[in-house]
């Protein structure tokens, strides 16, 4: 085990039902997934909340009810990557799937794995957050719309698809701004605000996403920031092979207006745009230049969160 908690619970989460796997085992095995319920059968009967490591996989919002419980009574959590659960199972053996074998897996990978810890958000933040999900849902509504209507030659149809099109960028302009909003707010309080803000090419849906969903800014090195967002080259080698490096997995939402702010960056901010041109002047590929780019951003973006400090254009440290 490599975890420096005495008691690991893994928690398998659905809709109306919690499977749980207690490495103390003094848990029942399934709790209902109300707030009543976890509050009275889950966070009661953990008497040492700094010793205790409470580990669940991402739902889709269905966990928010147990994550919230475990932050309120000071109970530290993690929210684990599916994929990686499942991954790890199958390392084990495990090719069988049900409830209680994934809260067992779960609860193991939260002994040997080393995690990170989700953190607790303030209402404001949560807000912030489900807006920018939201956005992002409006935009995939958008785009399949669009692509229906492109489709579509029945006039009525048409006609359908396009009021359908029309709400929908109402809605997508109501969420930008209420996301300035929100942004305007928190930079009162929050320095990391101002400091994103202050990069050339980095607007404010791109500093709203970051914030939302990239938390870990500033607190990771720059390889492992990388590879979060997904824009690091991932080793593929064995014995004499060695195969080409692709950027992969990685959180896309970050990706995707990470993807925009390095476009716009590769115009107007200096550093980018000698870093974009040079690996152009050198043959590289537009694609792999870019992607290079959005790497070079977001490092920039996580050593300046970490030293708390905004964007200075004669800094020759952002250069390197």
């Amino acid at each position: 085990m490599k975890t420096n908690y005495s008691r690991v619970i893994g928690v398998d989460v659905a809709s109306e039902e919690l499977d749980i796997d207690d490495s103390e085992q003094k848990i029942a095995q399934a709790v209902p997934n109300t707030v009543a319920a976890v509050a009275k059968k889950l966070v009661a009967r953990i008497k040492s909340p700094s010793n205790t490591l409470v580990v669940c996989e991402a739902t889709g919002g269905y966990e928010h009810v147990l994550v919230d419980a475990m932050h309120e009574a000071g109970i530290p959590v993690c929210i684990a990557n599916p994929r990686q659960v499942r991954d790890f199972a199958k390392g084990h053996g495990y090719l069988e799937k049900s409830d209680v074998i994934d809260a067992r897996m779960i609860r193991r990978f939260g002994e040997d794995v080393e995690i990170h810890l989700t953190q607790q958000r303030c209402p404001e933040e949560k807000r912030h957050q489900a807006l920018v999900r939201r956005r992002c849902q409006v935009i995939g509504l958008l785009n399949a719309e669009r692509n229906r209507l492109a489709q579509t030659h029945d006039c009525y149809a048409c006609e359908l698809i396009e009021l359908k099109i029309l709400h929908l960028q109402t809605q997508l302009k109501s969420i930008d701004e209420q996301l300035e909003a929100l942004l305007t707010e928190r930079a009162k309080t929050d320095p990391k605000v101002n400091i994103l803000l202050s990069v050339p090419g980095v607007g404010s849906i791109t500093a709203s996403t970051i914030l939302a969903e990239l938390p870990e800014l500033g607190t990771l090195s720059r390889a492992q920031i990388a590879k979060l967002v997904g824009v690091a080259p991932i080793i593929n080698q064995s014995g004499k092979s060695d195969k080409k490096r692709r950027a992969r997995g990685g959180r896309s939402q970050v990706r995707c207006v990470l993807y925009m702010a390095a476009m716009s960056a590769a115009q107007h901010n200096p550093v980018i745009k000698r870093f974009y041109s040079g690996l152009r002047s050198r043959g590289k590929l537009a694609k792999v230049a870019q992607t290079a780019s959005m790497r070079k951003l977001v490092t920039i973006l996580n050593d300046m969160v970490r030293n708390g400090e905004s964007w200075r254009k004669a800094d020759v440290s952002l250069s390197k």
